[in-house]
């Protein structure tokens, strides 16, 4: 049986782990147990994950919500998460799927309009011109863009991600990146004008 390259995911070699920091330069080979792989995943991948969902969802709580739910979900599942090619794309999956069937549960119970999204505060992480021009951007754009640039999926996870065809992900991706060029360059001439 030919041997594969250590998954971090699931217990392989991981620098920055207890482990690895006790035998670091000794040429070892460092291994985990699963939990503390999982404690390492989330550690390494929790952050971006609910940026992601935040500026795809517009929605801290739903964001908050979603991100555990799918963590919660990834850690009961781990021993077939962990082996998973791309570990963080099935998390967002995941999350975001939590998100959309909240949503729907929510449509159910009410026929109003949903409340208006407070604007968000801004992120130590984040430029406010980037965030509002991405909150201007259709859902679909800002879905994709999203998943794109701050989940750092490529075009083909985010449309197994989303349930969309690739073809429809890289348009959608175009028309965001169009966009989002556009209102950038008209909030530096702006900012150029009150100098």
């Amino acid at each position: 049986r030919a041997s594969s390259p250590p998954n971090p995911a699931h217990g392989g070699e991981l620098a920055g782990c207890r482990q690895h920091k006790a035998v670091q330069g000794r040429g070892r080979r460092v291994t985990v147990d699963l939990s503390e792989a999982f404690a390492l995943f989330y550690k390494n991948h929790s952050g971006p994950v609910f940026r992601t969902l935040l500026a795809g969802t517009l929605n801290r709580a739903a964001a908050e919500d979603a991100t555990a739910e799918a963590f919660a979900r990834a850690f009961a599942h781990w021993d077939t998460v962990a082996v998973h090619p791309n570990p963080r794309a099935w998390v967002l999956r995941v999350a975001w799927n939590c998100y959309r069937s909240s949503w729907r549960k929510w449509e159910s119970r009410w026929s109003a309009e949903p409340p208006e999204v407070p604007p968000l505060a801004p992120e130590a992480w984040s430029d406010p011109d980037l965030v509002a021009a991405i909150r201007r951007l259709p859902q679909g754009q800002r879905e994709v863009i999203v998943f794109v640039a701050l989940g750092e999926l490529t075009p083909t996870q985010t449309a197994r991600v989303l349930g969309k065809a690739a073809e429809t992900v890289r348009s959608l991706l175009f028309s965001a990146r169009v966009a989002l060029h556009r209102a950038l360059a008209e909030a530096t001439d702006l900012e150029e004008d009150d100098d």
